[in-house]
Formats: structure tokens, sequence, C-alpha cells
């Protein structure tokens, strides 16, 4: 595995912080590490807006404490609505290398309209006004924002995976295979192989330790039957939609 692009520190809910992560991708043989805490409207978890300045130092100070491997700076950010807003902060944009986004619970909602959104999914969740929001919520994100890697899609979230799968091979947005939870069956993962998306390996690792550990999605890959040359991190350099990485040789 070339890099790991969906890690936590500190700043938002994981254990270690990013020279920690840092250590532990490269104790694991990672030539590169994305540093992907949650964008600042998760109530429990986000990054304080007044603290992205010392996170963005951080990963600063750490690429020249590390050079031997290279340190992105990014943000799982969360869906706000089914208009396609994400938390992604304007201000800080252009220093970020990386944009993940997923579904989270305790998600403070851009309006009160919106409340609906993510009631949705705790009370109705196999409602088809859910199914419709939902669906709603990545396609227009997709198709509004540069989103690098959906994050476990379909957890704790029902979609169209079809809608949201031709959104992501349209737009060069990778599925994220996570190695947290099994969030996409192998059946799921061929359908999205068949609509044209390509796919990417994180561990979405909250602690250190975890930072590479992609085991639990590694069964199910294998279940699918597909091609590891669709999953765009291994033995190589993943290419983002966003391309805001320049990457140097190392």
């Amino acid at each position: 595995m070339y890099g790991d692009y969906h890690t936590h520190t500190t700043y938002s809910h994981g254990k270690g912080s990013v020279e920690d992560n840092v250590k532990a991708a490269i104790a694991a043989g990672l030539r590169e590490i994305a540093i992907t805490d949650h964008g600042p409207r998760h109530l429990l978890a986000g990054v304080k807006l007044r603290r992205i300045p010392d996170f963005l130092r951080d990963i600063r100070n750490m690429r020249d404490k590390y050079p031997q491997i290279s340190i992105l700076a990014g943000m799982e950010c969360n869906f706000l609505s089914p208009r396609g807003e994400i938390d992604l902060p304007e201000e800080y944009a252009d220093e970020l290398d990386i944009v993940v986004c997923g579904y989270h619970k305790g998600i403070r909602p851009l309006k009160v309209r919106d409340i609906g959104f993510f009631l949705g999914n705790l009370i109705t969740k196999n409602g088809k006004r859910t199914l419709v929001r939902n669906t709603d919520a990545y396609v227009n994100a997709i198709m509004k924002n540069d989103i690098d890697i959906l994050s476990h899609p379909m957890h704790d979230c029902r979609i169209d995976l079809d809608a949201v799968g031709r959104a992501a091979a349209e737009k060069g947005t990778l599925i994220e295979l996570n190695g947290k939870r099994v969030s996409l069956k192998p059946e799921e993962l061929v359908r999205l192989a068949e609509l044209g998306c390509r796919f990417v390996m994180d561990s979405d690792a909250h602690a250190p330790e975890r930072v590479g550990d992609v085991s639990c999605e590694k069964s199910v890959w294998e279940m699918s039957g597909l091609p590891e040359e669709l999953i765009t991190n291994l033995d190589g350099t993943p290419e983002f939609c966003g391309k805001r990485i320049k990457r140097a040789d190392k």
C-alpha cells in the first residue's frame, strides 16, 4: 500500500498526535499519509475553526522533520444538507491537499429545515423520502465540490448506489474501502466498478497503531473478484479529482 488517506488525530477524536500518525505510517512502510480530521460542523469531533491554523502548522512542521514520507493536510468533511453543502472552510480550502467527505451523525445543519435530513437516518432509515434526501446529498455534494474520496458510503446512510456511483465516476471521486468498518458488500463493489468507479483503501485510523491497517476490507474485496488494479493506492499514487497535491519525488 503506497499511502493511507484517511486518518484522525487529537485535533478531532483520534488518540494520537499528527507526529504519532506519521511515525506509525513510516513504521508501516507507507510512502504517503493524509491527516484528515473532521470538519468543523461535527458537534463532537470537528476541528474547531480557531485550531485549523495550528493543525496546518503542525503538519508543515512534520514535513520538515520527516522528509522521507509525504504528509498531506486534509479534512474529512460532512454532508450538511440534500442540496450538496459540505463543511469545508473556504478560508482554508486552498491550504488542504485532499478532501474526504462522508455522512456522519451529530452534525450541526446549515438550516433548521435540514434537521429532517439527519433525523430521517435515525428514525425512518428505510423510508423512501430518507433515501431520496441521502442520495441527493451525495450526488449534489460530489458535483458541486471537488471531493477526492467518499468515506464509508452506505454507513448510517442508505443511498441509491447507482446514482452515487455514476456521479463519482463522472467527477473522478474515489470510493473508499474503509479499514474501520465494512460498509460495502462484494456485490455493491462490483456494481460500482461496472459504473466506472475506482477505489482507495484507507484505514480510517483513530489510533496510531491502526494507521495502514485495512485488513477488514481485504476479504470483502477478494470476495468481489475485482482486480486489484482498481484500487488506486496499491503500488502507486492515486490521482485525486481536486488535483490539489503538488507531489515531489521521494
